[in-house]
């Protein structure tokens, strides 16, 4: 298969992703998740006329009165209640029901209280209907309040208690799977051999994952390059990820057999090469139960490359939330680039004081310069049918 444009790998793999099935999370249990459903407003809101304000509620009509009197209390959660005298008055609290026969709250501070009378403090004229939060003015009854695909924060939160949602229609957490290959890989913790290096791409994985905008479920694994368990152990991963990320064994090499295990595994490929350095081989597969398989090149700039590239968006339509689209900033020096593939060029971004992204390339020595690109706050879009790139050109910015 030949190798496909990044544009060609987008519109593959976006026809291919399937959102999760919703479940129903208890409200209490559903912070970050995607909405799946609609909210709709079980009643007016605010659902009576409400006190914006501490003070007296009055019946206004004769604008020349200065003092009422007291015919008792309408605090917060209790009945409510009914003037009976056009000169009397309730002492209200803010977000109780405005008593019946009663159109105007004068706050607290604009009024003196003597032996149960309120008189209103000298130059203080108040205007009708003031300070009352009026039945329905927000939303009414049936309402939609929150759409489908929304991820639920606080303020969403309490949008769903107030309604009496106690149950709410959520994407479940896509479970991630990363599995680091190759037997010249140690843990962390050990003294690797002068032929070994210490993992580090599925641990960059997984701190990218933790920082995607919806709750994930991660696992991680490694396999060795022994075709026998790497084949007996496939379809076990693939069985219990909704999105499995493979980090190495994927190329040309005589040891790069995951391809062909991943197709007997049950995994339909959808392509392997990718027209763009860093991460000419990306492949990319999925399965008939919707899992996402992507077989990431090994050095870790491709790998965190194509991660944040492809996967994140995938990931991010999976559970119901859409895909971001990437801001764009401009270059703050010339950049050349001559071979004709899409360039993922790292750079450091710096907001201006008008509001520009400015971005400085920060080109790592090589697919593998990790401390290189520690250096960067992202990486830059540069397309495979240019090569010059001048101060102020405008490309979409990856954030790591």
């Amino acid at each position: 298969m030949e190798a496909i444009t990044p544009q060609d790998a987008d519109r593959i793999i976006e026809s291919l992703v399937q959102p999760l099935s919703a479940e129903k999370v208890p409200f209490e249990q559903a912070y970050g998740c995607i909405l799946r459903e609609p909210i709709l407003a079980d009643r007016d809101f605010p659902p009576f006329d409400r006190a914006m304000m501490d003070g007296i509620a009055i019946r206004f009509a004769d604008p020349s009165r200065s003092e009422f009197t007291s015919e008792g209390i309408q605090r917060a959660g209790i009945e409510v209640q009914e003037l009976k005298n056009e000169g009397g008055c309730f002492e209200i609290m803010t977000g109780a029901v405005v008593p019946l026969g009663c159109d105007t709250v004068i706050p607290v501070e604009e009024v003196i209280e003597s032996g149960g009378r309120f008189s209103l403090r000298a130059g203080y004229v108040p205007e009708k209907g003031q300070f009352i939060h009026e039945q329905g003015s927000d939303n009414q009854v049936g309402d939609l309040l929150i759409p489908p695909g929304q991820i639920l924060s606080a303020k969403e939160i309490a949008v769903v208690a107030t309604c009496g949602y106690a149950e709410v229609e959520a994407s479940p957490r896509p479970v991630i799977t990363i599995v680091s290959t190759g037997d010249e890989l140690v843990d962390v913790g050990e003294t690797p051999n002068p032929f070994q290096i210490r993992k580090s791409n599925i641990y960059a994985l997984e701190a990218a994952c933790s920082k995607l905008p919806i709750p994930v479920e991660v696992r991680l694994d490694h396999l060795p390059d022994d075709k026998t368990v790497i084949a007996s152990r496939l379809t076990e991963l693939i069985a219990d990820s909704d999105v499995l990320l493979l980090s190495g064994g994927i190329s040309k090499g005589k040891y790069d057999f995951l391809q062909e295990l991943l197709v007997e595994a049950g995994a339909e490929k959808q392509f392997q090469w990718v027209k763009q350095r860093p991460g000419k081989p990306l492949w990319f597969g999925t399965t008939s139960e919707g899992t996402l398989i992507f077989a990431l090149p090994g050095n870790p700039n491709s790998t965190l490359t194509c991660f944040y590239r492809y996967a994140v968006n995938s990931i991010l339509i999976m559970a119901g939330l859409g895909k971001i689209v990437p801001e764009y900033g401009t270059l703050k020096s010339a950049y050349t680039f001559k071979p004709p593939l899409a360039h993922f060029l790292p750079v450091t971004a710096l907001r201006s004081e008008s509001g520009v992204l400015e971005l400085s390339p920060l080109p790592t020595q090589n697919s593998g310069d990790l401390a290189g690109l520690a250096l960067s706050d992202g990486f830059i879009e540069l397309p495979g049918d240019q090569n010059e790139f001048p101060v102020g050109y405008s490309a979409p910015f990856y954030p790591w």
